[in-house]
């Protein structure tokens, strides 16, 4: 689980999915075959992005906000 905060103000917090969703495993197939998911939840938004293995560790907080934006776009 992680924390972080975006440029907006938005406070998200995102745990790592058991599996991929079966509405992006389409996505995910375009990606390398270890990508994870995870959902993150504002409490008004809730995104499910598609992002590396490891990515709580790997992640610095400003790539994770745009993680997040992207997936919420």
């Amino acid at each position: 689980m992680r924390t972080v905060r975006d440029p907006r103000g938005t406070t998200w917090i995102c745990l790592e999915l058991p599996e991929v969703p079966l509405d992006q495993r389409d996505a995910a197939a375009l990606r390398p075959a270890d990508t994870v998911a995870i959902e993150c939840n504002s409490g008004a938004d809730r995104v499910i992005a598609l992002v590396p293995p490891g990515w709580d560790d790997t992640m610095d907080d400003a790539m994770l906000a745009k993680t997040i934006a992207e997936f919420l776009e």
